[in-house]
């Protein structure tokens, strides 16, 4: 499954596609300490674990693992799978850091966000974000997530269909 971001005749191209292990061990190597790490996985994967523990554990061929690309670079890895029924649920979400403050993160979720709404029985799209990460809420709430209360030390946020 590819699924192409923007104008195909644009120079820069980005796609989301089903994510293989390969893309979540370069991913790993994003974060340079274990609260950036945290930020990303919160606090049910232990920093430092193996690559192939971390995909065992977040469920990686069972989930909706997502690989972003802009321009044949990995620039995002996130999940979107079926957390409740009729809900998309957003984890594991992150930017390389040589792209981020670019705009290539909003590009990521809306292609995440497109791809949990083209499931026909989606209802509503949630995610959870530390309170100390505010360039993230910023975004969410910018594409209109709204803030639905705290879930183990975390906001929870919400986007319903329109």
């Amino acid at each position: 499954m590819l699924i192409y971001v923007g104008n195909p005749l644009l120079k820069q191209r980005a796609m989301l596609k089903k994510a293989e292990l390969n893309e979540l061990k370069v991913a790993l190597t994003w974060p340079e300490n274990a609260a950036e790490f945290r930020l990303w996985f919160g606090d049910k994967v232990r920093y430092g674990s193996p690559a192939d523990a971390i995909w065992q554990q977040i469920k990686g061929n069972e989930r909706g693992t997502f690989a972003f690309y802009q321009n044949e670079e990995l620039i995002g890895f996130a999940q979107a799978y079926e957390k409740v029924e009729n809900g998309i649920h957003i984890a594991c979400l992150i930017v390389n850091p040589k792209v981020r403050g670019k705009g290539l993160g909003r590009l990521f979720v809306k292609a995440l966000l497109g791809n949990a709404w083209a499931q026909q029985q989606t209802r509503f799209i949630t995610l959870n974000v530390y309170p100390e990460n505010t360039p993230a809420r910023s975004l969410y709430k910018s594409l209109g997530f709204h803030e639905a209360g705290e879930n183990s030390g975390m906001v929870a946020m919400r986007l319903e269909k329109e």
